[in-house]
């Protein structure tokens, strides 16, 4: 799709800088763009293809169905109240960027890397997150339905959630030894969740065999595969019947 666009020079950002518009779906390719600031400034849908930009600032910008291709870098950018929905952020490097106040609904980051970089107050909703490959990051806010996900083998998934409420967040395939859990009480942290749930199945054996009893037997026999887990209370108490929810959080928390 893209290859039928012409190509975009770099003044057209700097000019952008003035005239606060871009083109509709400027196309730039190849290009190291370095300490540049735009503020207010309407994007139309951009695409970078190959791209750096270094110690550049995104100030209150419509970057909107953004597309990123071909190992795009963007390294120690600063993007403050950006709007980014329904971008295509695959395929791209953050190193050391931090976003601040930013939209992200309807956004894919399921095959970028994320290395030290800092969310802050973002709207990240309903989407996937490469457990894999994010390192030295750091989420302050809320985070709702996100899915830390790791492909292959199970990943070490590094990240500080100290300053984060997890709302229906799920770690897939991730080991957490190197997470910082939320300060907020409503989270449990359970890098061992496994073993936990291993240890109460062994205990429910004897149990009989009731209707309770079947349903706790198989939500934890779910646990005794993770690799690790982050609970929200709050959400497991509405998921989950009254009595299935206390029992999971008293067999999973004992000792």
């Amino acid at each position: 799709m893209s290859a039928t666009l012409p190509h975009a020079s770099l003044s057209l950002l700097h000019e952008a800088a003035i005239s606060l518009r871009l083109p509709a779906r400027a196309r730039f390719v190849g290009e190291h763009i370095e300490g540049l600031h735009l503020r207010g400034v309407s994007l139309e849908a951009p695409l970078f293809e190959r791209c750096t930009l270094q110690r550049t600032v995104f100030e209150g910008c419509d970057m909107s169905e953004v597309r990123f291709f071909e190992r795009t870098v963007m390294e120690a950018c600063q993007f403050t109240r950006v709007d980014v929905r329904a971008s295509g952020l695959n395929d791209t490097v953050f190193r050391d960027c931090v976003f601040d106040t930013c939209d992200f609904r309807q956004s894919r980051f399921d095959a970028c890397v994320l290395d030290g970089c800092t969310f802050i107050n973002c709207r990240i909703v309903d989407t996937g997150m490469p457990a894999h490959a994010t390192t030295g990051c750091r989420f302050a806010g809320v985070l709702k339905d996100v899915r830390f996900v790791a492909a292959g083998a199970p990943a070490l998934l590094d990240a500080d959630f100290s300053a984060c409420v997890l709302d229906y967040v799920s770690f897939e395939n991730c080991r957490l030894d190197n997470v910082i859990p939320p300060r907020d009480p409503r989270h449990v942290f359970l890098p061992d969740i496994a073993a936990r749930a291993r240890r109460a199945l062994e205990a429910l054996s004897a149990a009989p065999a009731d209707a309770a009893t079947k349903v706790l037997t198989r939500r934890l026999r779910r646990y005794a595969q993770m690799q690790g887990d982050i609970l929200n209370l709050d959400n497991l108490r509405h998921v989950e019947e009254p009595a299935v929810a206390e029992a999971l959080i008293a067999v999973l928390t004992a000792g």
